[in-house]
């Protein structure tokens, strides 16, 4: 991952290197996500992708990066068995809340955000334009990694972000 995002993030968010640096998040290196990436990476494009949308959309550019990048801080590989009843889109968004609100404090809005990021799929409704704001972010975010796969679109894809955030920085 190129250093200006997160560089980007630590101006956008001076919370953002305390949990860059932290061991729990980088320990989500280890946990896969969207078959050709891990949940540090993922996190990390959803929270530069949240800054974006805060400066257009209105939103705190600070809460926005916090959520982003600990809106999947769930320390389970989905890939494999675990002891967990369900499937790991129905229960992730409660257990990353819990550990986000318990590792690095949360905000009511910020931890009904993270609550409400599977929407349609959990419970929770996005009830703020934090919450919608996580909901677009992750679903681009998840197309653009489920496109990494093809090599045709990765180099387009990664052109065309870098060119369109990276020329804002």
């Amino acid at each position: 991952m190129n250093q200006k995002y997160f560089d980007y993030l630590r101006e956008e968010a001076p919370e953002a290197a305390a949990i860059l640096q932290s061991k729990s998040f980088r320990s989500l290196l280890h946990y896969p996500r969207h078959i050709y990436t891990n949940t540090y990476d993922h996190s990390v494009r959803v929270a530069i992708c949240m800054a974006w949308l805060a400066k257009r959309g209105g939103t705190d550019p600070a809460s926005a990066v916090k959520v982003g990048l600990l809106h999947d801080l769930c320390f389970v590989d989905y890939t494999s068995k675990n002891d967990h009843p369900g499937l790991y889109c129905f229960y992730h968004p409660e257990e990353a809340a819990d550990n986000a609100n318990r590792e690095f404090g949360l905000s009511r809005r910020e931890e009904k955000a993270i609550r409400a990021h599977m929407f349609p799929l959990s419970v929770h409704l996005p009830s703020s334009k934090l919450a919608f704001h996580l909901l677009l972010a992750d679903k681009a975010v998840a197309v653009y990694e489920l496109t990494l796969g093809v090599r045709f679109l990765r180099t387009r894809l990664s052109r065309l972000a870098s060119k369109r955030i990276l020329r804002k920085i």
